[in-house]
């Protein structure tokens, strides 16, 4: 199944990160609201990009392990330790999962090695040229009209 569009990019604002990647690219993998924003899972992720748990898993520790040096990135608040019961039913045991912000799914991306991951990957950075080509025609009082308008979003949705 080809799941890859470029339609309209937005048609009367441009989007945020949560945006790009929550409602036009990965709609489908988000399972719950957290106070780091909606978060999806590595089973969901793994289940997304048929890939086994353990290469999500290895791509995740690769990602923490090279990018780790960057604090800026706040990889700790990315990508949050979590477990969950698994196993041959009777012989459940805990196992370990990573919960994922949408900042984190975008870092995971550059280490998960599909076509699948790359078509999205793809998406994403078609996105944010549309952004950037938007958001370079507008004059400083756009621009401004903008921010403001985002800082009253964000002050509604707390």
């Amino acid at each position: 199944m080809n799941d890859f569009r470029i339609d309209k990019p937005f048609e009367t604002r441009p989007p945020r990160l949560k945006d790009l990647v929550n409602e036009h690219i990965m709609s489908d993998v988000w399972i719950r609201d957290t106070p780091f924003g909606p978060v999806t899972d590595s089973l969901k992720i793994s289940q997304h990009f048929e890939v086994q748990h353990k290469h999500i898993l290895r791509a995740i520790d690769k990602c923490i392990d090279e990018l780790s040096i960057e604090p800026k990135l706040g990889l700790n608040k990315n990508f949050i330790e979590n477990k969950y019961l698994g196993g041959a039913k009777g012989k459940e045991r805990k196992l370990r999962k990573v919960d994922i912000t949408e900042f984190g799914l975008s870092l995971l991306l550059l280490y998960i090695n599909t076509p699948k991951a790359r078509r999205i990957s793809a998406e994403i950075l078609y996105r944010f040229f549309i952004l950037k080509t938007y958001v370079e025609g507008l004059t400083d009082n756009q621009v401004g009209a903008l921010k403001g308008y985002y800082r009253t979003r964000m002050k509604e949705n707390v």
